[in-house]
């Protein structure tokens, strides 16, 4: 029965350390995701060429545009880490009730074959 709880608490620790990378890339891609259009926006309204009439007019439009989109992206990635640490957690909390299941069985069996 030892086999089996080194077994159990091997392959737990392995889906936490997995939940805890997923959360943490996800969280690391949408920061840079981030701040790669902040970046492209900062280059899209410094390029060179004439900045009045319709050039104006379209670079404050892209530029709001593209601020509301960042902002709800922001705003979505946030809600998504949310969701993704709500869901690490309920997956480590079950893992912790198998694991206490496992070492009940483990124990109903030990006292079961002294009988």
């Amino acid at each position: 029965m030892e086999k089996l709880d080194e077994f159990v608490d091997s392959w737990v620790k392995s889906q936490e350390e997995f939940m805890e990378n997923w959360v943490k890339s996800q969280k690391e891609f949408m920061e840079n995701w981030t701040e790669s259009i902040k970046k492209m926006q900062e280059s899209f309204v410094n390029m060179g060429g004439s900045k009045e009439g319709p050039t104006k007019e379209i670079l404050s439009l892209y530029n709001s545009w593209l601020t509301t989109m960042m902002g709800s992206s922001k705003a979505f990635t946030v809600e998504a880490e949310k969701i993704q640490e709500t869901w690490k957690n309920t997956i480590e909390n079950q893992m912790a009730m198998s694991r206490e299941m496992m070492k009940n069985f483990s124990e109903f069996f030990k006292q079961a074959d002294k009988k």
